[in-house]
């Protein structure tokens, strides 16, 4: 059932009728972040054998949940898809459509990891400057559902003289979404503070993504570093180059509240997708090197036959299509591998917008010298659409947001195209049917164990395993999370533990904690100041696992170093020991101490 519920997404329309209580009810968490928790998030908050069971659900697909910031002086506005779950509450009548008084309501809008880490901090000053509104609805007809989360209803359109469309509900509250009712739009647009995020990168990392992006174009961030700025403006935006498309992306400045908890929910890749619609190109390879991946998102590389470990630039041309560079997703993709830790004229120290080895004419601003540059070097030539094209005829683009980063690439009519996302079944499923796309092992490992086919079937999905991200071999993953400012809160503790139950042989859309046998290693991003602990952050990581790495985590640790929880059972794992003894003896003192 928790497979077909998961395809839910494409499922058609529903409209419930009927009266909504006017008592306020409570909203009892209301987030946004990742698109890669999106839909564990909401089964979590829905599943009856969890501890929220918030039986009624609600999503939406069209963009209608805003989230506002004001702390640039204007306003500026992020959408995405949501869901919102929320229970009954107990009294005469209470249902879905006409919740008591004392129902609870759980909401997720799905924008992005650093979009939710600034929401939340943001939202959290002493006056909230982020909020989310969801869309209205009137008294007798709530807000209609889009399927996204579970099987959505229909309706049937008015027979003449009748002007009511018939509505068939998709057993709203049991095992179909409901609409949104009156009562529960006016308690989420009344809780005017967020107070939880997904984030796929620690909040360290968030904040170093959103320093790198305001240093001056081509200057060197922290000390000594091989991290070059980016030029962007508080307030400015980041567009895309997807051809037909108006999206982009706001700069928006935030800093670290003094306290913030991280609840780790699981760990996923990030896939290398192709599309290679001639197949005389990226489809004659089924594996591409860090190294080689890096030249290509650098720009250095743009011929398909560089792909192969003896590279030759001849070929069909290949555009490749890389993020925001304030996504959590890019910043995965970019320290685990073009700007992973390398050195001035090697193969790595790049970056897919500025980076010391990147090629001068493929950089995203202006430069005068590839090291050091003047902190004043001026940005009067940024890219922010990150638009080039190559000798070959290739190009480099940017996309906004996971959903258009795969499209551009599953929905490619001509030549090669290649990029990249967090996995999950609902991110990918655009690839069903396209016979010309595959998805790259990386250095040889493969993270869905499926030999190159996307998954989005049912039988092809019941075949994948994340194994080679259980024991950290693939190269290019990271630990999805939640994030509240302040002490633990139980009920992001318990959503966090409820989506990791709908993680399963038939859906695996992340590694759940307990098959978890590695984490990375913790360090202090450049810029800020605090000491790193290397740790897992959680003592619900399987048995048998080195309690000192179990310790509470501090610090970035977007491409660090993978560190063995215990003894390796997995046959092809390269670990052996555990290395809790680092755990306990070592914290990163340098800015990228131990990534790798």
């Amino acid at each position: 059932m928790k497979g077909i519920l998961k395809f839910a997404f494409a499922a058609c329309l529903a409209v419930v009728a009927g009266s909504t209580s006017l008592n306020a009810q409570t909203v009892v968490l209301n987030g946004l972040g990742s698109s890669g928790l999106f839909l564990e998030l909401g089964l979590g908050a829905n599943s009856s054998s969890g501890t929220l069971k918030a039986s009624c659900v609600w999503s939406e697909g069209s963009n209608a949940v805003i989230a506002s910031d004001t702390s640039t002086g204007s306003t500026l506005q992020d959408k995405g898809s949501a869901w919102v779950a929320w229970t009954t509450g107990t009294g005469t009548g209470a249902s879905c459509t006409s919740p008591a008084a004392n129902a609870e309501v759980y909401a997720y809008l799905s924008t992005d990891s650093v979009v939710g880490n600034r929401c939340l901090y943001n939202s959290n000053l002493s006056t909230s400057q982020c909020s989310i509104a969801y869309p209205a609805a009137t008294s007798t007809t709530g807000v209609t559902s889009a399927g996204l989360i579970l099987p959505a209803g229909t309706i049937v359109p008015p027979v003449p003289p009748s002007t009511t469309p018939t509505i068939t509900l998709a057993n709203c509250g049991t095992t179909g979404e409901c609409a949104l009712p009156a009562a529960i739009v006016s308690a989420l647009n009344a809780a005017t503070v967020v107070n939880f995020a997904g984030t796929d990168i620690r909040p360290e990392d968030a904040e170093f993504a959103i320093t790198r992006a305001l240093a001056n174009c081509g200057s060197v961030v922290g000390s000594s570093t091989q991290y070059l700025g980016l030029g962007y403006a508080n307030g400015s935006t980041i567009n895309t180059a997807v051809a037909g498309s108006t999206s982009s992306f706001n700069v928006i400045n935030f800093a670290l509240p003094s306290t913030v908890t991280v609840t780790p929910v699981g760990a996923t890749p990030i896939i290398i997708a192709i599309n290679d619609v001639t197949g005389t190109g990226l489809g004659s390879f089924s594996n591409i090197s860090s190294q080689a991946l890096a030249s290509f998102f650098d720009g250095t590389y743009s011929f398909a036959n560089q792909v192969s470990t003896s590279p030759t630039a001849t070929g069909a041309a290949v555009t490749v299509y890389v993020r925001e560079p304030l996504s959590g997703t890019y910043n995965t993709m970019e320290f685990n591998v073009p700007n992973r830790v390398g050195t001035l004229g090697g193969s790595f120290a790049t970056s897919q917008d500025v980076g010391l080895n990147q090629p001068a004419s493929q950089r995203n601003c202006t430069v005068t010298s590839p090291w050091p540059v003047p902190a004043t070097t001026p940005s009067a030539v940024l890219k922010t659409s990150l638009n080039f094209t190559t000798t070959s005829g290739g190009s480099r683009l940017r996309a906004i947001g996971t959903g258009q980063e795969l499209s551009a690439v599953s929905g490619a009519t001509t030549g090669d195209t290649l990029g990249y996302g967090f996995w999950s079944a609902a991110n990918f499923a655009g690839f069903a049917g396209k016979t010309t796309a595959k998805y790259y092992t990386v250095d040889g490992i493969d993270p869905l164990g499926v030999s190159g086919t996307i998954p989005t079937t049912s039988a092809q999905l019941a075949n994948v395993h994340l194994t080679t991200i259980a024991d950290g071999q693939y190269p290019i993953w990271s630990m999805l999370r939640l994030v509240n400012v302040g002490a633990e809160n139980s009920s992001v503790a318990a959503l966090a533990a409820s989506a990791q139950n709908f993680s399963v042989a038939a859906h695996p859309d992340f590694v759940p904690l307990d098959d978890m046998e590695v984490v990375r290693s913790h360090f202090v991003p450049p810029s800020q100041t605090l000491t790193a602990s290397d740790g897992s952050g959680s003592a619900t990581f399987g048995s048998n696992k080195a309690t000192a790495c179990s310790a509470t985590e501090t610090g970035g640790d977007v491409g660090g170093v993978v560190i063995g929880l215990k003894t390796n059972s997995l046959s092809q794992s390269p670990l052996t020991l555990s290395d809790e003894s680092f755990c306990t003896t070592n914290s990163a003192t340098g800015q990228t101490g131990h990534r790798r």
